[in-house]
């Protein structure tokens, strides 16, 4: 019975800790928002929307875009921009900046941000292509 309670106990611990893990940070390291299956929050705990299967939705459930092979929309199915690698893009082709190690960069190389655990997808929106404006 104990080795059913220290592996429930261990289960728990570890379930809560990656999920407390996922959040997002402004340049000076202050929290502004936390994603936590597929649901992002912002810094006082307000749900802002959700992210499922590469679609994104605002806090009321309306469809807001989409994400396809490193390729984002917004809800008309206008092309916003992409991903390459870990480098960010808009819809001309112009850098907007990239992410690494934790850190979040814009174009120029200035720290914007910071992240712990959080999709790629995540920190585009909130980050370079402004669907969840947490900042």
């Amino acid at each position: 019975m104990s080795y059913l309670r220290f592996l429930l106990t261990t289960w728990v611990l570890t379930f809560c800790i990656s999920a407390f893990s996922q959040q997002l940070y402004d340049r000076s390291g202050s929290l502004i928002g936390r994603y936590d299956n597929e649901k992002i929050y912002d810094r006082s705990g307000s749900y802002r929307g959700h992210v499922d299967s590469g679609r994104f939705y605002d806090r009321s459930g309306s469809y807001m875009g989409y994400e396809r092979d490193g390729k984002f929309y917004d809800r008309s199915g206008s092309y916003m921009g992409y991903r390459s690698d870990e480098k960010f893009y808009d819809r001309s082709g112009s850098y907007l900046g990239y992410y690494s190690s934790g850190n979040v960069y814009d174009r120029s190389g200035s720290l914007i941000g910071r992240y712990s655990n959080v999709p790629s997808t995540v920190i585009a929106l909130v980050y370079f292509y402004g669907f969840y404006p947490l900042r």
